[in-house]
């Protein structure tokens, strides 16, 4: 390849008490046979050594220092607006927590440049951190190969402890309906056009928005699975996550379903929403849950704006969505025999039925 025709890629890190992470991450990224043109680290109010760490070890990164938590959409955000003040062709959007195979850049690249379609965004297939991943004699297992969305606003990994075989990766389905924000390789053009995460989310929901929006102006969200990452995901659901996951699915919701689509799902929704606060409430975070209600009220008037100019510019209808859409929930780190054996069975065939009815 001629240096003229490298691309210029910005790799957006948001750190935040990563000192630990970050590492492995760098290494990773100082062994591309792609090197990135740009590394923007934006530091969340970090409280243990990272700053310091990156301005000692690698003085070459552009380090934003935020004296509070922006959240991840927020932080992200500040690193785009650096990225296009510099003229990057792609941004990639990856984790602190993240390990690259060597091409994993180099792969994105050759993928975007070899599509036809009208593409938005590249995820590499993220697989899982273990010892083993030094251990090629052992079997690599799929963190996730893009993430999906059930109808009533959940989102979670495709695929999740596959066995990354040849076979198994052949298989997978690389029309995504979102790709994960732990790696994210974003064609600069096209960010400009959708616009960049909404951070009045702040934290989780933020990739689903961004794909959303991106899919309702007709762009493709694709699986690249010769390109690889490891990921060092922690399984289980804390309560932060919880509540900030519950009170942007609901947002999300709002945001992007056609009214006659909310008014079908209202009683799945009704039904799953007791559910969930009598859940909440015997495993100790029913005030997150409440409190999700009365910031997700706060947040209605910015979503209905918000809402106004989606569905005022979409190109597809919730005909074209509702095939993207699951019926059935399989989240990551939580099982729940009530999930498999009532929930699902009733809000699966619920939606079956309704998505029959969806013709708008």
């Amino acid at each position: 390849m001629k240096e003229n025709h490298l691309p210029k890629i910005a790799v957006i890190i948001v750190s935040y008490n990563g000192q630990e992470y970050l590492p492995d991450c760098f290494n990773s990224l100082k062994k591309q046979t792609l090197s990135p043109e740009k590394i923007i680290v934006v530091d969340n109010a970090s409280q243990d050594n990272s700053v310091e760490y990156l301005k000692e070890n690698y003085p070459s990164v552009d380090l934003i220092v935020n004296s509070k938590n922006r959240g991840f959409a927020g932080a992200n955000n500040q690193g785009i607006e650096l990225a296009f003040e510099e003229k990057a062709d792609y941004i990639f959007l990856l984790n602190q927590d993240t390990v690259l195979k060597s091409d994993c850049l180099e792969k994105l690249w050759q993928g975007f440049s070899k599509e036809k379609e009208n593409v938005f965004a590249l995820q590499p297939l993220i697989l899982c951190w273990s010892p083993q991943s030094t251990n090629q004699e052992k079997k690599e297992q799929i963190q996730t190969s893009g993430d999906k969305i059930h109808y009533l606003g959940f989102g979670f990994c495709a695929d999740y402890k596959k066995i990354a075989s040849p076979e198994n990766i052949a298989k997978l389905n690389k029309d995504l309906t979102y790709g994960s924000g732990a790696a994210l390789f974003i064609k600069s053009s096209l960010l400009k056009k959708i616009g960049f995460l909404d951070q009045d989310l702040f934290l989780y929901h933020e990739d689903l928005d961004l794909c959303l929006r991106a899919r309702f102006q007709n762009y493709k969200i694709k699986l690249l699975p010769e390109a690889q990452l490891y990921h060092k995901y922690k399984e289980g659901i804390p309560r932060h996550r919880w509540y900030w996951s519950e009170r942007n699915r609901l947002l999300t919701l709002i945001k992007f379903y056609k009214w006659p689509t909310l008014i079908l799902i209202l009683p799945a929704a009704l039904f799953m929403e007791i559910g969930i606060l009598g859940f909440s409430l015997i495993t100790g975070w029913g005030h997150l849950k409440i409190k999700s209600y009365f910031t997700c009220l706060g947040q209605i008037p910015k979503t209905l704006i918000k809402r106004k100019r989606i569905q005022k510019t979409r190109k597809i209808t919730d005909k074209d969505l509702s095939y993207y859409l699951e019926p059935y929930f399989n989240f990551t780190g939580f099982n729940n025999s009530l999930i498999k054996k009532i929930v699902n069975p009733i809000l699966g065939t619920y939606w079956k039925i309704i998505r029959k009815i969806i013709f708008w």
